[in-house]
């Protein structure tokens, strides 16, 4: 008989006002039932994907600034999951492909300007071929520091990390885990509203866990992931869907997340900016920061722009709009493995 049952006997007045105690201490793990936006947001959602084709959805947002081998953002998520695994001491090797993303970043602007080429991330093929084209020139070394990565981290050991990816897409930044060498240490699973994407990701990855799913409400209990990513999703809700994403995502979070933003400003409020079926919106900083803050006391914010020019001197990355939220654990520390 253990402690419990010689105190709080089964069956009796004490046991059960333990239980009822706990049940006020400890909160609850189910996920709560879904609020009425979920639905009528996930059926505009699926209407503005559903006639997407499957190869531009697989190919659109891996290249041009987008390339999660060069893109900023992307270069600091992954950072922050090494650090989580291995401390720090990989921050000479991090700096260095910072660097390497500011180089490409200036030899994508300057081949965009002499193509006259506009660049963004484009799921029609005559747009996106001039992306394509501007690309070239940084081909043939796009990839160093995946082999940087993949040599580094070959003989690591490390405790897993449960990570869940919201907006997954067609294993977009997924792909670039596993080229670089994390995703051994990384028990994933990738969510995304379409089924396209999906069945992209796991053509590419069968053995990995990607699911259908809507990220304004999971079937996951509370705090079942270390960490949860998302990548450039929260503009393209409506504000009320937003908010409820970012609560499912602090929700399921244990120790910590990594959200970047393509479009976000320093100003008291959110702008707007309805597309179509779906929106393109301009967030808040200090809103996200304090709806964030609901959840996580502490919060490392970075406009990725002022990053750029405070620690390389270079005032031009790809987007002035582009901010990154690391809530949890600072993205400088992480245990020490083997």
């Amino acid at each position: 008989m253990g402690l419990t049952e010689k105190v709080a006997p089964r069956g009796t007045r004490r046991r059960k006002l333990a239980a009822g105690l706990a049940r006020k201490v400890r909160p609850d793990r189910t996920p709560p039932p879904p609020p009425p936006v979920v639905r009528r947001e996930n059926r505009t959602l699926k209407e503005s994907w559903a006639d997407k084709d499957p190869n531009a959805l697989e190919n659109y947002l891996v290249s041009g600034f987008q390339n999660p081998q060069v893109n900023a953002q992307s270069i600091i998520a992954r950072h922050h999951l090494i650090r989580q695994l291995f401390g720090n001491r990989y921050e000479d090797l991090m700096r260095a492909e910072l660097e390497h993303c500011v180089e490409a970043t200036k030899a994508l602007r300057r081949r965009a300007k002499e193509l006259d080429v506009r660049m963004g991330s484009f799921l029609k093929d005559h747009k996106r071929a001039g992306v394509l084209e501007v690309s070239e020139v940084i081909a043939d070394w796009q990839d160093t520091y995946e082999k940087e990565w993949a040599a580094a981290l070959a003989d690591r050991k490390a405790k897993p990390l449960s990570v869940l990816e919201f907006a997954c897409g067609s294993a977009n930044d997924y792909r670039y885990f596993d080229s670089y060498g994390i995703a051994r240490f990384l028990d994933y699973t990738g969510v995304d509203l379409n089924d396209k994407n999906v069945a992209n990701a796991r053509r590419r990855f069968p053995t990995v866990n990607f699911e259908v799913g809507s990220v304004l409400h999971l079937p996951h209990k509370s705090r079942s992931f270390d960490y949860v990513v998302a990548f450039d999703i929260f503009e393209h809700l409506s504000l009320e869907a937003m908010e409820q994403a970012v609560r499912e995502a602090c929700r399921l979070a244990k120790k910590g997340m990594v959200l970047t933003f393509f479009s976000m400003v320093d100003e008291p409020e959110h702008m707007v900016r309805p597309r179509r079926k779906y929106f393109w919106n301009r967030l808040s900083m200090p809103k996200v920061r304090e709806l964030v803050g609901e959840s996580f006391a502490s919060i490392e914010v970075m406009k990725i722009r002022d990053l750029m020019n405070d620690e390389f001197g270079f005032p031009y990355s790809y987007n002035k709009n582009a901010w990154t939220f690391i809530p949890g654990a600072s993205s400088r520390s992480g245990p020490q493995a083997g």
